[in-house]
């Protein structure tokens, strides 16, 4: 036996009401998830705050350039207009369907035409499934260029880096606003949460520390997107690095935590102890965590055998045992502890410069020259400081400079010598072309 016709429109009705309710459900759990109030929400929407309301309870039904919006202000892809045309979809469906065959025999036809759709409805629902074929083409490519990039990172100067990556940033927006599967759509999500969180990097390098901030928020917003938890690590502990380097070490600290949270039994533990918490527990005097963060860096080392290769900064892999012990040798040095680092800065900078890494090449030098100062060696500590300003005189390393500024400030401290006037004098050239060395520098002749 059928429902009567009045019966299957009402069973109709309920299941529409039940969809678009689903729907005000979702939009509530994006907002929130986003940090954004009914109010907030609202107003970057062009919306009344009591229609959101309504709407997250689905008292309300906007038209579809409501839920586009809503897409684009909580970055959700796409999600909400979906399902918004599906149910648009499945109410156009219901009100237009074939009116019930009359009473009396039926056929399997006649039963047919009641049941089911039409199949060039079906073959239609087929082809919006079909993702055009050089979008997997362009994503492959956005992933291998990504990679590179990364590869490169240390190795260019940052303003090289950038240039060639803005067309990839364009290419994301393009990607973004095209149609993919949900596996892909999550591969173009973690892929750009991998590209803003470069883009962080070079701008922090740049000295661009907004627009850091910025990429590397971003590049978290992103991995959460994807549902990476390792994406997601990776992301915090860029945001840490972009913390530390401007001055904001509480900040730093809370980022690595948070990443070790996300972090699981991944590969980016090892970064996020000892490129995150240990340098800015050094910075905020916690001798102690320091001392735990280390140990706990080193005990991770034996879960990630080392393959030989020296890893950059932003590697999507575990850090290597010689980016650990200059990470280490950084916050033991922050706290004054030179005990026992100048062996393993040697043989960190070994390993750098056989690597190409310029940016590390510099750090383990400037570490290594304050090791030596303060073991009363100022002319081998002026020469290593010399050393890390030529190798990066072209590359503009933000890092750098802050290095060099706390070994000027930290060596002062241990003796005068001639040679640290020359430290000085090329500093001021790196970064301030014709203006004469900071007071206080030039060592008496």
């Amino acid at each position: 036996m059928t429902a009567a016709p009045g019966v299957a429109a009402m069973v109709d009705h309920d299941e529409i009401a039940a969809a678009r309710r689903a729907l005000g459900r979702h939009l509530a759990h994006l907002r929130k998830d986003a940090g954004h109030t009914q109010h907030g929400l609202a107003r970057l929407v062009r919306y009344g705050r009591s229609s959101v309301a309504n709407t997250e309870t689905g008292r309300q039904h906007p038209e579809r350039s409501f839920w586009s919006r809503c897409d684009a202000v909580l970055r959700t892809g796409g999600v909400l207009t979906a399902e918004y045309d599906r149910i648009a979809d499945v109410d156009h469906q219901h009100r237009h369907r074939p009116a019930p065959p009359p009473a009396g025999p039926s056929t399997a036809t006649d039963a047919g035409a009641l049941w089911w759709e039409h199949e060039e409805r079906i073959t239609a629902r087929r082809s919006a499934l079909t993702v055009p074929a050089d979008n997997d083409a362009r994503l492959a490519h956005l992933e291998h260029e990504v990679r590179q990039a990364i590869s490169d990172n240390e190795r260019l100067p940052p303003a090289t880096l950038v240039s060639r990556l803005r067309p990839l940033r364009v290419s994301v927006d393009q990607l973004m606003a095209a149609r993919q599967h949900p596996p892909q759509r999550a591969r173009l999500y973690t892929a750009a949460a991998h590209l803003s969180g470069l883009l962080a990097t070079l701008a922090l390098d740049l000295r661009a520390f907004p627009v850091a901030r910025a990429y590397a928020a971003e590049a978290f917003d992103l991995a959460h997107a994807a549902g990476q938890p390792d994406t997601q690590a990776w992301a915090r502990a860029t945001q840490s690095l972009v913390a530390y380097y401007t001055g904001m070490h509480r900040d730093a600290l809370a980022f690595a935590e948070d990443g070790l949270r996300h972090a699981g039994a991944g590969p980016h533990r090892l970064r996020l102890t000892i490129n995150g918490q240990a340098r800015a527990l050094a910075h905020l005097g916690d001798r102690r965590g320091v001392h735990q963060a280390v140990d706990r860096a080193f005990a991770l080392l034996l879960e990630h055998p080392a393959d030989g290769q020296v890893s950059t900064s932003l590697t999507l892999g575990p850090y290597c045992p010689t980016r650990a012990a200059a990470n280490a040798a950084t916050a033991h040095l922050v706290l004054g502890d030179a005990t026992g680092v100048i062996e393993d800065l040697t043989a960190a900078v070994a390993a750098f410069d056989a690597a190409q890494l310029r940016g590390p090449q510099a750090l383990s030098r400037l570490d290594l020259a304050t090791a030596h100062a303060r073991a009363g060696d100022l002319d081998h500590a002026a020469g290593l400081a010399l050393e890390a300003l030529s190798l990066t005189a072209e590359h503009c390393f933000e890092s750098v400079y802050q290095r060099t500024r706390q070994f000027l400030a930290a060596a002062h401290t241990f003796g005068r010598h001639p040679r640290l006037q020359d430290v000085a004098d090329l500093f001021t050239e790196l970064t301030h072309p014709g203006s004469p060395p900071p007071p206080g520098l030039r060592s008496p002749t």
